[in-house]
């Protein structure tokens, strides 16, 4: 028995083996729109470090002067360079012809097209027709037309997938219409076959699938919003499914899809593109931005929800609710909206607000309108029956030093938060010295008792 090594199998891509004289077929493998996508990817990214000038070696090297150590072919019938541009010394094989149509450079694929013409792969032309090159378009128009008109149905039922998803290019709206109208439309199995496309690389694919299946009335609002809570699924095509779904209609059955949508998504950054598709149509009305804005797990979603909200023309009828929202933030922003609307007198109760931030908004915008916030303050502290913990900080933040003798006062007072805050004020004006500190260093509130060990 004889022992044979065999060395490792190396795998070759779409253009290498071009490359290495193979045929298309043996380039694409099963033909599926994905598998055209890549070649075309594959050989124009291996081309393209020569053409934008990078100092490194193009791992495809196709034409005249661009060979190196790693030249595994003979490009004699390639395209050359001379004063005119590329052209050929003979007619280019059926490889030579496909890695030219995906090359990085357009004169290159200009020429390719000017060569091979309608004899070039009909996935190839098509994938030219949305080039970013519009002579390299024009062209590449030109001999698709003429193929397709001269292709079998079954040849032109196959570019149908392809065609999708060449469609959401910038400038593949004219190849995806031109084939379309030749084979009858979108058709349920095309979209189904976008929509399988797995992974990030997919996710063009997918997008194509959504509109397809959007365009022929194949996928209702909940297709689509279950293709946007999908956890597999790139944020891209998530965000395509929940635009098209959200578009889909504003009646009240639409509005309780998309709530429930918000409720069902883990993603944050979905939810947050979701609800600025919905504010875009005006899918939502005041009270459910309210709602959101009030009690929504998302951070994020409920101040932005709050800011769409103050921003209807029914905002008002909703700022109660905002005003007793848990998140600061909200009711900062109703606190701001407060002004414009009402009286100043209404500012008054939030100047006690437990958030430093919302305190200094209320005192701001009360200022603003006319009224003393200070005097509010003092006049709270001087009661000891009307004191609370936030009236004493929201004195103690003005670091006034004549609310010293007050601040004293309120170090005596029975409610031991009272009694922190108003230390806390008295530190911040700087006029107790360590021994005078360590007075209080044996009240029984532990929260008097951590203000006097913190560092100032």
């Amino acid at each position: 028995m004889v022992n044979v090594s065999l060395l490792p199998s190396r795998f070759l891509s779409g253009g290498e083996r071009l490359l290495h004289g193979k045929g298309v077929d043996a380039a694409v493998g099963a033909g599926r729109a994905e598998d055209w996508v890549r070649l075309d990817a594959d050989v124009f990214h291996g081309t393209l470090s020569r053409v934008a000038g990078w100092k490194i070696s193009s791992r495809l090297q196709v034409g005249f002067h661009w060979f190196d150590e790693r030249e595994i072919a003979d490009w004699d019938t390639a395209p050359y360079w001379d004063v005119d541009g590329p052209s050929w010394a003979g007619p280019p094989s059926g490889s030579e012809l496909a890695l030219c149509l995906c090359h990085a450079d357009p004169r290159v694929r200009a020429a390719a097209l000017a060569a091979g013409g309608p004899a070039a792969p009909l996935p190839l032309l098509l994938l030219r027709c949305a080039d970013n090159d519009e002579r390299v378009r024009g062209r590449a128009r030109a001999a698709f037309t003429e193929a397709l008109a001269a292709a079998g149905d079954g040849s032109a039922r196959s570019l149908v997938v392809l065609a999708l998803r060449v469609g959401v290019r910038r400038h593949g709206h004219w190849a995806r219409d031109a084939v379309l109208a030749r084979t009858g439309g979108v058709r349920e199995a095309a979209v189904r076959e976008l929509l399988a496309s797995g992974g990030w690389q997919g996710a063009d694919a997918r997008v194509a699938g959504i509109r397809a299946g959007v365009e022929a009335g194949l996928l209702d609002p909940d297709a689509l919003y279950r293709i946007a809570l999908t956890a597999d699924q790139a944020n891209r095509d998530r965000f395509e499914a929940i635009r098209a779904a959200v578009g889909a209609g504003r009646d009240t059955a639409a509005r309780k899809r998309f709530l429930d949508f918000l409720a069902a998504c883990e993603a944050s950054e979905v939810r947050i593109r979701a609800l600025g598709y919905a504010s875009a149509v005006r899918l939502l009305s005041a009270g459910d931005l309210a709602a959101l804005a009030v009690g929504h797990r998302d951070r994020k979603l409920r101040r932005l929800a709050a800011e769409m909200v103050l921003e209807l023309p029914g905002a008002d009828a909703v700022l109660d609710r905002l005003l007793a929202a848990p998140d600061n933030v909200v009711r900062g922003r109703a606190v701001e909206r407060l002004r414009a609307g009402a009286p100043a007198g209404r500012l008054v109760p939030y100047l006690t607000d437990p958030s430093p931030w919302v305190r200094r908004l209320a005192s701001r915008e009360l200022s603003a309108a006319g009224g003393d916030p200070h005097a509010h303050y003092r006049a709270w502290c001087a009661d000891p029956a009307a004191v609370t913990p936030a009236a004493v900080s929201g004195l103690a933040e003005y670091r006034d030093p004549r609310d010293g003798a007050l601040l004293h006062t309120l170090t005596r007072h029975a409610d031991g938060a009272v009694r922190a805050r108003a230390l806390g004020g008295l530190r911040r004006l700087g006029v107790l010295d360590a021994s005078a500190l360590a007075r209080y260093a044996a009240d029984p509130d532990p929260r008097v008792v951590a203000v006097v060990t913190s560092p100032c």
